[in-house]
This record gives structure tokens, C-alpha cells and sequence, in this order.
């Protein structure tokens, strides 16, 4: 028994995710690519050993993982795409801690950095969240939504199959869902809008002063993405697909 290869399914549901959302996939492209013009300046410039190299560190590998969460929405795999999508809001949460506690980037650089010898562990995320939401820059909300999906709870279950009266059809491979899309696309906004403040300061730290022409267009796209965010979180709001999704309990490690 035959039938078309995983990658001509992805593709076909590629084609219609980009026919059914293009200004809005459009949009988080934006963003993912600001965030690489931003990045590249970065690259090949002397690092201090210290905290510009572990914040570079964090913000790559946050990109990778909003790129390829942003491949696995637009392909049909929605679980997956807000999966990845937790894993780059924990290195934000991680960054903007390790930025306001520079003395403790040995605990993560010891396995990055052969001449650091140190002990103990890095805090639990349920500490970096309470004090980044003393700033009043919680995230709790948005990480305890997305761990639903990145952990086998009954969230995440119905983008895995649809049925009628007489069968159940699991999605081997990608499925276009349209509302599915919508929640990946919004929470991927959500959590990559903020990376382009903490490229800025980078660029600050590294290089004396953040590029003025980057920071123009990046406060342009962000105006952008919060609008949609904003507009998107409504309707999710209104939608009874999306109850019990936007209302979040306390993530316990």
C-alpha cells in the first residue's frame, strides 16, 4: 500500500497554511529575520568569555528554534511547533536572568568554557520567572500554556487525529488545521518579539552602541507583532476552541 511521501504532505500543507495566513506568517518571518540581520553583526567579534557570549549563545539557540517552530506550524504539526516554541521562551527567561546576574554565567559556561571550574546548579525556572515577574516582565502565563503541549497532556491531543462517525484518522505527518496555525503563529509572536530588545542590548554591549537603522526597523516590526498579538489574543478569547487554553495554572518542574 502506497501513498504520497511525508514531504510531499508537508508541502502541501505548507501551501496551505501559506494561502490561508499569509500576512501573518509573513509577519513572524519579519521578525525571524530581523532577528538574523541582528544577529550577524555579532558574529566574528572578540566575546568576553563571559556574559555576551552566553547571551549570544542563548539568543542562537533561541532562533533555531523559533525557525524550525515556525516550519512545523506552517507544515502541519502544531504540538511540535509550540513545543520548540517553550524551549526559546525558557532561553529568554534565562537571559534576562543571566543579564541581571552576570556574576552566576559560570553555571551554565562551565560546559562551554574548559578553564571554568565551578559548582552548584542553575536556578529552577520557577525562581526566574517570580523575579522577572517582580520587573513586571512575567512570562508565567505564556510558559504554562506551552508546557501543556510540550508534555503528554490532553491538551495537545486533538491536532492528532480527526474522526467521523465511523473512523478515527490519525495525522501521520503534517495536517492543516487552521485554528491550529492561528494559536502556533500567535504564541511564536508572543515569544520572539521580545528577543529583538535583548539582540539590541547585545549589539550594545559588543559593539559600543546598537545599530541604529536595525533598532528603526525592529521598533516598526514590534509595533506589528503587537498589534497582532494583540488581536489574536481576542479572538482566542472568544473562540470556545480556546477554553481552557488561555487560562494557565502554575507549572510546577
Amino acid at each position: 500500500m502506497h501513498g504520497p511521501a511525508l514531504d510531499q504532505i508537508d508541502e502541501q500543507v505548507r501551501s496551505a497554511s501559506l494561502k490561508a495566513m499569509p500576512e501573518e506568517i509573513g509577519l513572524l518571518d519579519g521578525i525571524l529575520l530581523h532577528m538574523n540581520h541582528g544577529l550577524v553583526p555579532l558574529s566574528g567579534t572578540k566575546n568576553d568569555r563571559g556574559l555576551n557570549l552566553l547571551a549570544g549563545l542563548f539568543i542562537h539557540r533561541a532562533f533555531g528554534s523559533l525557525w524550525r517552530a515556525r516550519e512545523d506550524a506552517v507544515c502541519g504539526y502544531p504540538v511540535q511547533s509550540l513545543t520548540l516554541c517553550r524551549a526559546a521562551l525558557e532561553d529568554w527567561g534565562t537571559l534576562r536572568y543571566i543579564e541581571r546576574h552576570p556574576d552566576e554565567t559560570s553555571l551554565w559556561l562551565r560546559g562551554v568554557l574548559a578553564e571554568i571550574e565551578t559548582s552548584g546548579r542553575p536556578p529552577k525556572f520557577s525562581k526566574i520567572w517570580n523575579e522577572l515577574g517582580e520587573l513586571g516582565e512575567t512570562a508565567t502565563e505564556a510558559y504554562s500554556v506551552l508546557s501543556k503541549f510540550a508534555h503528554p497532556r490532553d491538551t495537545g491531543l486533538p491536532w492528532l487525529f480527526h474522526a467521523d462517525v465511523k473512523n478515527t484518522y490519525f495525522h501521520t505527518g503534517g495536517h492543516f488545521d487552521e485554528s491550529g496555525l492561528r494559536m502556533c503563529l500567535y504564541f511564536l509572536a508572543v515569544v520572539s518579539q521580545p528577543f529583538l530588545e535583548r539582540i539590541a542590548q547585545l549589539q550594545s554591549r559588543v559593539l559600543g552602541n546598537p545599530i541604529p537603522e536595525w533598532v528603526k526597523e525592529g521598533k516598526a516590526i514590534s509595533e506589528q507583532a503587537l498589534r497582532f498579538i494583540e488581536r489574536v489574543h481576542d479572538q482566542l478569547q472568544r473562540s470556545r476552541e480556546a477554553e481552557g487554553l488561555l487560562r494557565s495554572e502554575p507549572y510546577e518542574e
